[in-house]
């Protein structure tokens, strides 16, 4: 059975780079009716936080992410990968290493200077059982390295296709750090043996971890899973995603008013070849392969996000749109009328202030203060609708144009402010007759007592 996992390190909120590798594995899984398993990589003290683990947990289940297994806590199993170094100790397949941080630092630095990958010379792998007793015995801090094989690693990758490291790439890298805590490398190989992943999704950047992982699967006599490297997100202008910045985690895109399902669509096709670009994840899944996942990286498009966002609520009931948007049943009619222009959830309840408020925003009001007819267009708004019970805006324009006001660009803006407030916004005769006419004379009121 196809066995996938998700494992992120808890040291920050999920961002749109580690969701849409989740989704791809969610997608593989479900597609050939294995597991998802979910695994928390928490073992660096410093950085791991349990309050970014809740909010990993809870984030991936508002996309619609559920898992089979987990969450496996990696700081649960500290004892699991102690013995396992141990046993390979016992079996010369690792070492203790006893060298000192400033020793490490030299070698460092000099094999920098030569212009060489800065790796570890080997020392001591070649110490003496007399040599490693007495440092024992002088109870020098130690790590766990790995004894590794001099030879060429090849794989075959489902998205990149052969991938090859030559003899010597990889060095006696750390197992088991000085303070017991397991590398990255030795914990997420072992659980993936231990927990029986067959197949690994994840970033290009994690490349070059891949030849020392399957040679700790070779070590432990075990077949290492298949291995499929997705590109990456890029920003606009080319450069790596960040990752530290707010608005590309899934908590602030949420907070946004982004819908998960427009969340799961946009990061479950971006850098694929698809025929749907709208589309659900029951679709999603159906017609998932991973062949349809493009070499090259990808660009996240926050405006392509907001459109896809829009043609979601769309398909919303009123129903479902006021329960999603945290309104009232009285509000249903609003809706209807404003559906086709909203883009976010939070454009939701901005918009329904256009029929309860009569604050005038403050780019309208930062408008109105530039406009040559502003105060005349008011006073002729402000007697039109005292006279009249019900104004639509065609008559509103016959109005102006009685008045000597001519129908320029900048003065239908003044009059789309005038009636709801706010530059931006659904087309006016559509919503008119749904706007009471008191709120409308609040907010002339508003600009004439201020002008």
């Amino acid at each position: 059975m196809v066995k996938v996992r998700f494992a992120p390190s808890p040291t920050g909120y999920l961002h749109v780079g580690n969701a849409r590798t989740a989704i791809l594995n969610y997608l593989f899984a479900k597609r050939h009716m294995g597991a998802f398993i979910l695994r928390i990589e928490d073992t660096d003290r410093a950085r791991s936080n349990p309050a970014f683990t809740k909010a990993l947990i809870n984030d991936l289940s508002w996309l619609g992410i559920k898992w089979d297994e987990g969450p496996y806590l990696q700081s649960e199993r500290l004892h699991i990968y102690k013995e396992y170094a141990e046993r390979m100790v016992a079996e010369k397949l690792a070492y203790k290493c006893f060298c000192s941080k400033e020793r490490l630092t030299e070698i460092r630095q000099e094999r920098l200077k030569s212009r060489k990958a800065p790796k570890y010379d080997g020392k001591c792998r070649y110490l003496s059982d007399m040599e490693r007793a007495k440092l024992e015995s002088n109870e020098v801090p130690y790590v766990i390295r790995f004894l590794a094989p001099q030879k060429d690693v090849k794989f075959k990758d489902m998205i990149f296709g052969e991938i090859g490291f030559p003899s010597g790439y990889v060095d006696d890298f750390i197992l088991i750090k000085a303070d017991g805590t397991p590398s990255y490398n030795f914990a997420a190989a072992l659980d993936d043996m231990l927990m029986g992943i067959t197949h690994v999704i994840r970033g290009r950047d994690h490349i070059p971890n891949t030849p020392k992982q399957i040679l700790l699967f070779e070590a432990l006599g075990k077949s290492h899973p298949t291995y499929g490297h997705h590109p990456l997100l890029l920003e606009k202008d080319g450069k790596p995603l960040s990752k530290r910045e707010g608005s590309k985690e899934i908590r602030t895109l949420r907070e946004l008013g982004i819908l998960p399902e427009a969340i799961f669509n946009y990061l479950g096709v971006l850098g694929r070849k698809i025929d749907r670009e709208i589309t659900d994840i029951k679709a999603l899944i159906e017609s998932f392969s991973i062949d349809s996942v493009s070499k090259s990286d990808a660009i996240f498009d926050f405006q392509k996000l907001l459109w896809l966002n829009k043609q979601h609520i769309k398909t919303l009931t009123s129903r479902e749109l006021i329960l999603r948007a945290n309104l009232k049943e009285e509000d249903t009619q609003i809706l209807e009328a404003l559906k086709d222009n909203i883009e976010t959830l939070s454009d939701v309840k901005e918009m329904v202030d256009i029929f309860k408020s009569s604050k005038l925003s403050e780019e309208g009001i930062e408008f109105l203060q530039g406009v040559k007819d502003g105060e005349r267009i008011a006073k002729i708004l402000k007697e039109a609708l005292k006279n009249n019970q019900n104004v639509s805006f065609q008559s509103l324009t016959v109005k102006l144009k009685e008045e000597g006001i001519s129908l320029t660009k900048e003065n239908m803006l003044t009059l789309r402010v005038l009636l709801t407030g706010r530059k931006i916004g659904p087309p006016i005769d559509s919503i008119l007759s749904l706007i009471p006419k008191e709120i409308i004379l609040g907010r002339i009121e508003c600009y004439l007592t201020s002008s």
